[in-house]
C-alpha cells in the first residue's frame, strides 16, 4: 500500500463510536485511539458548573461538558488529534455537531491527581499550537479548595491572566479575544443553581 493511500488518522465516526471503560475517555493522539482516565464526581461537578458559567456570561455561546474537539484533521478528513476537554466553549456548531472541527472560544481542563505533568504539558502544547484563545485550568487542592488559572494564548506561550483559589473571585476583564468572566472557585462545588 502506498503512503498516499494509507489512512493517516482515525475516521470521525470510529472515534465518536469507540467505547471506553468506566472512568475513561477515548481521545485521538498521533492518529491513534488512546484511552485516558478521567476524574471523579468533584471533577465532573466543577466542569459542569464552569460550562453553565460560560453560557451565562458569554453571549451566544454554547458549552459542552465534556466536548469533542477534532484539533487536527488529515487531508482525507480523518482525525490526527482529537481531544475531549472537560469543557469546550464555542458557537452554534458546538450545539449542532457531535465533534467540534472549528476553533473553539475556550476550553477547560479540570486536572485530577492522576494527571501527570507530561500529560498536562502535552495538552497545553497541543492547544497552544491549535491557537485556542483561552485555556482555563482547574484543580481541587488537598484542602478541598478549587484553584483556577485563566491562560491566554499569545501565539508563542500561555500567559496567565489571573488565578484564584477558594472564596477569592477570579475576575477576568473583557479583551479583544474574549468577553469578561467572573467566578468564585469554591462556588463551583456548591449545591444546585438557584
Amino acid at each position: 500500500m502506498s503512503l498516499s493511500a494509507a489512512r493517516l488518522g482515525v475516521p470521525m465516526d470510529t472515534w465518536t463510536s469507540a467505547t471506553a471503560g468506566v472512568g475513561e475517555r477515548i481521545e485521538v493522539v498521533d492518529g491513534k485511539l488512546v484511552v485516558k482516565k478521567v476524574g471523579g464526581n468533584p471533577h465532573h461537578r466543577i466542569a459542569q458548573r464552569l460550562a453553565l458559567e460560560f453560557e451565562d456570561q458569554w453571549p451566544n455561546t454554547y458549552a459542552a461538558a465534556p466536548g469533542n474537539w477534532a484539533i487536527n484533521l488529515a487531508p482525507d478528513g480523518t482525525v490526527l488529534s482529537g481531544r475531549i476537554p472537560d469543557v469546550l466553549v464555542g458557537g452554534p456548531a458546538l450545539n449542532e455537531d457531535s465533534v467540534c472541527t472549528e476553533l473553539p472560544h475556550a476550553a477547560v481542563e479540570v486536572w485530577s491527581p492522576g494527571n501527570t505533568l507530561a500529560e498536562m504539558n502535552e495538552k497545553r502544547s497541543e492547544y497552544l499550537k491549535a491557537h485556542l484563545p483561552v485555556l482555563l485550568e482547574a484543580y481541587l487542592t488537598a484542602e478541598q479548595q478549587v484553584h483556577l488559572e485563566w491562560l491566554v494564548n499569545n501565539g508563542a506561550t500561555w500567559l496567565s491572566a489571573g488565578t484564584a483559589i477558594g472564596h477569592t473571585p477570579l475576575s477576568i476583564p473583557a479583551s479583544d479575544v474574549h468577553p469578561a468572566f467572573t467566578v468564585v472557585p469554591n462556588d463551583l462545588l456548591g449545591r444546585g443553581r438557584s
